[in-house]
C-alpha cells in the first residue's frame, strides 16, 4: 500500500509485490503513477539505480558493463528505476540473474523504446506488474464530474489544478516519447489524435472514423493506438464473443 500526498490530501494505493529472493520483476505503468514513490517507501535501504539522475544515466548509458562490475559479489535485490532508458542494460541483468544468483526490481513507463532497440526482455525470467491510474476504490469516494475533469493519474486527480497539469503531461508525452524518439513525423497530427482518442474512450473502436477527424489515414491511426499502447497510455478492451456450445 502507498500514499499519494497533496497539501490536504492523502490517497492509498493498493500494490502488493511479494518477490521470493530468486525472482526479478517489471513494474510497468505511466509516467506519475507512483512507480518510483512506491519503490522508494516500499525498499527502504535496497539498492537503487536511478536512471532519471544525469549522472547515473550517463554512467551506465556508456558502460552498461558497470552494472556486472559493482553488483557481481552482491546477493539480494537490486533495483533500476526507468530501465527503458538504458536497454542495454538488460544484457547485463540477464548475466547476473543467470550467474550471480541476483534478483531485480525494474520499473518502466514505455515498452515500445525496448521493443523498437529489441532489447533482452529476460525470456520469462521476471514477472511482470503493473501500476496503473487510480481505481475505483482509491479514489476514497467516486466523483464522475471530478474524474472526467482530473483524469486518475494520481497528481492530477489530487490538483487544484488539473486541466494545466494535463496540459503539461500532454506536452511533455510529445516532447520526450514522440517527438525526440522520432517515433512518427507528423506531431501536430499526432496531437490531434490524442484529442480525438480521449473522446472516444469507452466506444466500439473504428480506425477509419478517427482517421477521418484527425485528417490521416486508417493505417496511421492503427499505428498511434498501438502507441498508445507501447507507452502505457491506453489499452484495448477486446469485444466480447459469446461462445458456442454444443445443444
Amino acid at each position: 500500500m502507498i500514499k499519494f500526498l497533496s497539501m490536504k490530501k492523502i490517497l492509498k494505493r493498493h500494490l502488493q509485490i511479494d518477490l521470493p529472493s530468486n525472482r526479478s520483476a517489471f513494474l510497468w505503468g505511466p509516467r506519475k503513477t507512483g512507480k518510483s514513490f512506491w519503490i522508494n517507501k516500499h525498499y527502504q535501504g535496497v539498492p537503487l539505480i536511478d536512471l532519471l539522475k544525469t549522472d547515473v544515466f550517463a554512467d551506465y548509458i556508456s558502460r552498461p558493463s558497470l552494472l556486472r562490475e559493482q553488483f557481481q559479489t552482491y546477493k539480494g535485490l537490486i533495483i533500476i528505476d526507468e530501465i527503458q532508458m538504458v536497454p542495454d542494460l538488460l544484457n547485463e541483468i540477464h548475466w547476473l540473474i543467470e550467474n550471480a544468483g541476483i534478483s531485480f526490481l525494474m520499473t518502466g513507463s514505455s515498452a515500445r523504446k525496448l521493443r523498437r532497440g529489441h532489447a533482452n526482455l529476460l525470456g520469462g525470467r521476471a514477472w511482470r506488474f503493473s501500476m496503473m491510474p487510480l481505481t475505483y476504490f482509491e479514489t476514497q469516494g467516486f466523483n464522475l464530474e471530478k474524474i472526467v475533469i482530473s483524469g486518475l493519474i494520481p497528481p492530477h486527480f489530487l490538483s487544484d489544478y488539473p486541466i494545466q497539469d494535463i496540459r503539461s503531461y500532454v506536452a511533455d508525452y510529445l516532447k520526450e516519447e514522440i517527438a525526440s524518439e522520432a517515433i512518427i513525423q507528423n506531431i501536430p497530427a499526432f496531437s490531434e489524435f490524442l484529442r480525438i482518442a480521449a473522446l472516444t474512450t469507452g466506444e466500439l473502436l473504428n480506425y477509419t472514423n478517427v482517421g477521418r477527424e484527425t485528417g490521416v489515414k486508417a493505417k496511421t491511426i492503427r499505428n498511434y493506438f498501438q502507441i498508445l499502447e507501447d507507452t502505457l497510455l491506453g489499452f484495448r478492451l477486446q469485444a466480447w464473443k459469446k461462445r458456442k456450445t454444443d445443444d
